[in-house]
């Protein structure tokens, strides 16, 4: 099996102030952020892939993105809203840009470990914790695993957040020592988690669709 993840396309342009958006930020996709979507059709296509299912959070960036892929591959059935994938509330960091987090909240540290080590912070008033999103996330993942057959594709359309609990829960353990940890996910861009026998494992991370067969 193959669980292909996608974060969604742009939501800021150029020249555009680009802050932190989460859960409570239902921000559109870019004209941009939309061809992103259409280019990783373009790439599934390409590849010979035709997902199962095509899951996605309840935000419109990420439900767009995924009805654009499901509408250029045909596939018929709408995109499956999950609630293990809505984006990650970022509390007092939302809608700041990463100097303001810096400088206002003097909270660059936690900010640095959260971008480098996948540390949560402790003081910023993120929405849930970490522990629960954890344990929602590994619920999906066994989910998927028991509905769909082991030769099956589904694509995973969410905010680079939650890719990255994603990524660390499919590997439990040994994420730390993974070449990609912390799995950080580009706009647009896409990566793949291998299910064999069992084991799940990373077959590529970040990838710009169309730069590589997926």
């Amino acid at each position: 099996m193959d669980i292909l993840c996608a974060r969604h396309g742009n939501t800021f342009g150029p020249g555009d102030r680009v802050v932190w958006v989460g859960a409570n930020e239902d921000v559109p996709l870019t004209a941009e952020g939309e061809n992103q979507a259409r280019r990783l059709a373009q790439a599934l296509r390409s590849s010979g892939i035709e997902p199962k299912a095509v899951f996605c959070s309840s935000l419109q960036r990420a439900k767009k993105y995924a009805g654009i892929v499901v509408d250029d591959l045909t596939l018929g059935a709408k995109p499956l809203i999950h609630p293990a994938l809505t984006e990650i509330d970022y509390g007092d960091w939302s809608n700041l840009t990463n100097l303001e987090v810096e400088s206002k909240l003097r909270q660059g540290e936690a900010m640095r470990h959260w971008n480098e080590k996948n540390v949560w912070p402790k003081n910023s008033h993120w929405g849930g914790s970490e522990e629960e999103l954890r344990r929602v996330i590994a619920e999906f993942l066994h989910a998927i695993r028991k509905d769909f057959l082991p030769d099956a594709a589904v694509l995973v359309v969410t905010s680079n957040g939650i890719l990255r609990f994603v990524a660390a829960e499919a590997l439990g353990a040994q994420a730390v020592r993974d070449p990609h940890f912390p799995f950080k996910m580009a706009t647009g861009n896409v990566g793949k988690i291998r299910v064999e026998s069992g084991i799940m494992s990373i077959a590529y991370w970040n990838e710009i669709p169309g730069t590589r067969p997926l």
